[in-house]
């Protein structure tokens, strides 16, 4: 049995997966910025291997949505990723560039050559799936994030309190608040340290940590 609330799901072995996202709306951000793109690229176990979010400042949605998805292409090359599956939730811009051999707008022509010509690299193994946006919490919360922070593309590094939660939700790891989250010994509360029950059960003579 499946339950509703698991989205996202992992790739194929020896795959990564690059969820990417593009982010437009009308009025800008306090630093000027309309647009925003984020991509993150996940190995065959989920964990994340590259995070990157900030804005090309593009000024048309659809454009700034193609321009994620070559984005994703070239951080996956540029890592040298070559079994690749890629998930956009953007559904328009996926759609345009499926059909782009039909014909395009002049403003999308380099886009798409480009994006094409990285398809179709024969080092390259690439699957593109159109996704739900509810499939893709973290790239549309990242790609927002992006675009109000970011004047440039951005390498996260540490994965930071809503992403955390998003992620350890995709993975099904559970939840995140503190009674979950393990510590280090050495940073035990002194009072517990020292309680004298305990002490009295291990046979400590004299508290590791002393009271401050």
């Amino acid at each position: 049995m499946e339950w509703a609330w698991v989205k996202w799901r992992m790739p194929r072995r020896g795959f990564v997966k690059v969820n990417v996202h593009g982010h437009f709306q009308d009025q800008p951000f306090a630093n000027g910025n309309r647009s925003g793109i984020r991509v993150v690229i996940r190995n065959s176990r989920g964990i994340i291997r590259r995070l990157y979010v900030g804005s090309l400042r593009i000024t048309e949605s659809l454009n700034n949505e193609l321009y994620a998805m070559l984005e994703s292409l070239n951080r996956a090359y540029l890592d040298e990723f070559d079994f690749v599956e890629l998930e956009t939730d953007n559904v328009g811009a996926y759609m345009e560039w499926n059909n782009s051999s039909l014909g395009a707008l002049p403003e999308h022509r380099y886009v798409f050559q480009q994006i094409n010509q990285r398809k179709a690299d024969l080092n390259l193994v690439l699957k593109v799936n159109p996704i739900d946006e509810d499939d893709n919490a973290m790239l549309v919360y990242l790609a927002q994030h992006g675009a109000a922070n970011y004047d440039h593309m951005v390498v996260i590094s540490n994965l930071f309190g809503r992403i955390f939660e998003i992620w350890c939700n995709d993975m099904g790891l559970g939840p995140v608040n503190d009674q979950f989250v393990g510590v280090h010994e050495e940073d035990v509360n002194a009072a517990a340290a020292n309680d004298e029950v305990i002490n009295q059960a291990v046979d400590i003579e004299e508290p590791r940590l002393s009271l401050e």
